[in-house]
């Protein structure tokens, strides 16, 4: 039997070459779909410049707007952050996976990419400092799951009308469909880490 091969995951937060898989990302997207620079700003809200940047590895999107972007260009922020195919075996240090802010505040979580492009899920960690922003309500599709691996966090699902709120302590898990309109929030004083995962819709 062959020996397996192993691949090392996305390169560090600060490697360009993370940034520019992204941008390459965004740009490709736009272009299969036939929009104009102008177009996905207009629909994001977004400016010209900003959206150029991005494409071009000069700037980096948080969480939040990757969400506007991927609503617009009909795909998923998951799908726009994921690196290289995947290997029979990726192994992803600790150390390794590229970051990026979950929204555009100054005190805003990070979501560290863990798998690559073309697996059946997609896994990040998230890192949340005590009082932290993790952006409000949205949706999508698919589903997720969150495992608490530190900390406390507060998940809340909206259903259209009553919002059920969980509060989730290291070992704890939750998943639901992505459709469920859904927010996250940091509870406690020390810092929260937990692993997201997404699965493509059933």
């Amino acid at each position: 039997m062959p020996p397996v091969a192993v691949k090392k995951a996305a390169p560090a937060p600060d490697d360009a070459g993370a940034l520019r898989q992204l941008g390459d990302a965004v740009r490709a997207r736009r272009r299969q779909l036939g929009l104009k620079l102008t177009d996905v700003a207009a629909g994001t809200g977004l400016s010209v410049p900003f959206l150029s940047q991005v494409e071009t590895s000069f700037a980096t999107p948080s969480l939040t707007s990757l969400f506007t972007i991927a609503r617009v260009l009909d795909t998923t922020p998951e799908r726009l952050l994921a690196g290289p195919g995947p290997a029979a075996v990726v192994l992803t240090p600790r150390a390794e996976g590229t970051e990026y802010p979950v929204t555009d505040a100054s005190d805003a979580a990070t979501r560290r990419q863990i798998t690559g492009l073309d697996e059946p899920f997609t896994v990040a960690e998230y890192i949340v400092p005590a009082g932290s922003d993790l952006g409000g309500f949205h949706a999508s599709t698919g589903r997720e799951l969150i495992h608490v691996t530190a900390g406390r966090l507060v998940v809340e699902l909206d259903d259209g009308g009553t919002v059920a709120s969980h509060e989730l302590g290291a070992g704890d898990s939750i998943a639901y469909p992505t459709s469920v309109r859904h927010r996250w929030r940091h509870a406690g004083r020390a810092t929260t880490r937990f692993v997201h995962v997404v699965g493509a819709p059933t």
